[in-house]
């Protein structure tokens, strides 16, 4: 508990350190990428993330730009000025967000009694080694390979005919967090609203996602500089943190617990109150498939690889693979916290986004939805930021960008996004297909086929040992690209049946 409790301090005074370094910066589009500068808000995507996302349509780099191969890991005092501490504070930030709220919700998809936390937790934990392994996978092959992002390491490796395959998942991915966003928003500043006692269609989710798209996301979307909001970044930490607390407190104080004559249940809709015992632990269940893309995309940070390994202090291979144990590491313990805690007090009815199933009343739920609210309004343009430009690289063929274009594309897209939105009032459906699709193929899919490209033509040219520790590594990868085809199909079936067809699973 005091282990935790230091990092969690630690995590919100460099938050703070962060914050105030952007506010007194330059504009973002215009620095070097640097991790430790552009700390995430509550969203799985990072402002550097959404940077390194842009960088995968800017492939050519001078020599002086880019790290030189490394295939021993022994190589002398390279790499940026980031701390190993620092470092593995950034790596956790930009893991924990938004979709952690959903994990209660992905253990309800198939079961509803507390003795599934053990399995779910040890899917988590799994799925948190592999993912571990794929982010230094893609940074070891960016470095081998002298590249600047997984956008061209995978032209190095695999060809540029098929790069487009990363720009999609890129566009998807983006997308995907910022359609989840919305939803989120509608439903945070509906029940905020009805705190305050607003009600009739002013008060609804379809209302609150009008409002907040035409008075602050769309102008805030058509910022040429997104330097403005940095000082949301540590509301994201802070809220973070504090939701975790939250939900740990009210899972042991008995509020909503019916056999201690809980006080916050009396106006909870039945729907939302807390269910145990009626289904079981169906752990073989299609269900369970859910789960396991709402995790892809609470883990999914690996547009991030190249820069985070460039900016590590000494990034030898080794220190690397330390930074991704340690980061890795903690973002599993803190998913399984929250996952736990959440599932412990609503259990099967644990909703997609859990801050919904707590009572308008209770006043820690209120100050939880203000602050993830706050942190979501600062997330959706930088996420918003990354799609269109993808959109624009795709539609305009590297050509300059007028801010007529730009502001067209913005108002099409947001309107795109907001529309669907309006229509879909299930978070968690979003968040666990974009983690089926797009997670499946930046964690599992594209690291294997990169590394066994690079050592299949490093092999053959005499370059690279086909020794025994790289038999069972590629046999691995291999394994590893069957596990993102199994889970990206089937998982995304899974949530489209569940969602529309729920009586078939």
């Amino acid at each position: 508990m005091k282990t935790l409790t230091s990092f969690v301090i630690l995590l919100c005074i460099s938050g703070g350190i962060e914050a105030f370094t952007l506010k007194h910066t330059p504009p973002i589009i215009r620095q070097a990428p640097t991790y430790f500068k552009a700390p995430p808000t509550i969203s799985t995507l990072s402002r550097t993330r959404v940077r390194n996302y842009v960088k995968v349509h800017r492939l050519s780099m001078s020599s002086s730009d880019v790290a030189s191969p490394d295939t021993s890991g022994s190589e002398a005092d390279t790499g940026g000025d980031s701390s190993m501490a620092s470092s593995s504070f950034n790596l956790v930030k930009a893991c924990i967000g938004a979709g952690v709220l959903a994990f209660p919700g992905g253990v309800a998809a198939f079961a509803d009694v507390p003795r599934a936390l053990v399995p779910a937790s040890l899917i988590m934990a799994v799925l948190g080694f592999v993912s571990g392994y794929s982010f230094y996978s893609i940074g070891r092959t960016c470095k081998d390979e002298g590249a600047s992002s997984i956008g061209e390491a995978w032209t190095k490796t695999v060809g540029k005919d098929s790069s487009w395959l990363v720009d999609l998942s890129l566009f998807l991915t983006t997308v995907g967090a910022a359609l989840s966003f919305s939803i989120n928003l509608g439903d945070l500043v509906s029940s905020v609203l009805q705190t305050l006692g607003v009600t009739g269609f002013m008060a609804g989710r379809h209302a609150s996602i009008l409002a907040v798209t035409l008075s602050s996301l769309l102008p805030l979307c058509s910022l040429s500089s997104l330097a403005a909001l940095a000082p949301v970044s540590i509301v994201g930490v802070f809220s973070s943190i504090l939701t975790c607390l939250f939900l740990g407190y009210r899972t042991i104080d008995g509020s909503y617990n019916a056999a201690k004559s809980g006080h916050l249940l009396t106006n909870l809709a039945a729907t939302k109150k807390p269910q145990f015992g009626i289904r079981g632990n169906n752990f073989f269940s299609p269900s369970i498939l859910i789960l396991f893309s709402m995790i892809a995309t609470g883990y999914m940070s690996h547009f991030a690889a190249s820069d985070m390994q460039k900016d590590l202090k000494n990034n030898t291979n080794e220190r690397f693979r330390t930074l991704c144990i340690i980061g890795f590491g903690i973002t599993t313990v803190l998913s399984i916290l929250f996952m736990s805690f959440g599932f412990l007090t609503f259990g099967g009815a644990s909703g997609a986004l859990v801050l919904n199933n707590y009572a308008n009343e209770d006043v820690g739920a209120i100050l939880c939805r203000s602050l993830t609210a706050i942190s979501l309004l600062g997330s959706f343009p930088i996420v918003f930021n990354g799609a269109r430009s993808t959109l624009l690289s795709f539609t305009n063929k590297g050509k300059e960008v007028s801010s007529a274009l730009r502001t067209k594309t913005t108002r099409i897209l947001l309107s795109i996004i907001t529309g669907v939105a309006l229509i879909l009032e299930d978070s968690g459906f979003v968040v666990s297909v974009n983690g089926a699709l797009t997670g499946s193929a930046i964690i599992y899919i594209f690291p294997a086929i990169m590394f066994l490209k690079s050592t299949n033509a490093k092999i053959k040219s005499g370059t690279l040992k086909f020794s025994r520790g790289l038999k069972i590594e590629r046999i691995f990868n291999k394994i590893m690209i069957g596990l993102g085809v199994l889970l990206g199909g089937l998982g995304a079936a899974v949530s489209v049946i569940t969602q529309f067809f729920p009586g078939v699973l």
